[in-house]
């Protein structure tokens, strides 16, 4: 579901706005928060602490997967015009993010761990070799 179809299905009690910042880790969620929207989602709350939540061995990837990906919409649409297919490729990608998602500040976009796993499956790279040419090409933002 988009976060959009997750606020209209829980009839509002779920924030589109308010999931995302979940997602992304900018906002805590509190035991008791946690349960209800596991409740929501009908996953068991000992999900969010599963085996495949644990840190890889390798340190690009292990990096690259908490660290969360910002993208600066105005700069992608400058370059856009670079005759690079990855830079096409990613612009036309978080394009598509902030259309599904309804995401529309303009100016600053961040990407979901399963966005990072989709865009490797896309470029054909792995994390820490996708997250190596997004920085060399300066298309996504420092933390």
């Amino acid at each position: 579901m988009t976060l959009k179809q997750v606020e209209i299905k829980s009839r509002g009690k779920w924030k589109a706005v308010v999931v995302g910042s979940y997602e992304r880790g900018t906002r805590s969620l509190s035991i008791s928060r946690a349960e209800e929207l596991c409740h929501f989602y009908g996953v068991p709350l000992s999900q969010l602490f599963s085996s495949s939540a644990q840190v890889h061995t390798d340190e690009a990837t292990r990096t690259s997967h908490r660290e969360l990906w910002r993208f600066d919409l105005r700069r992608l649409s400058a370059v856009k015009t670079h005759p690079d297919n990855f830079t096409h490729l990613i612009h036309n990608f978080l394009q598509n993010i902030a259309i599904k998602r309804d995401d529309w500040n303009g100016e600053v976009i961040t990407i979901r761990n399963t966005d990072k796993e989709l865009l490797g499956l896309l470029t054909q790279k792995e994390n820490g070799a996708l997250l190596n040419s997004l920085t060399n090409r300066n298309l996504i933002l420092k933390n």
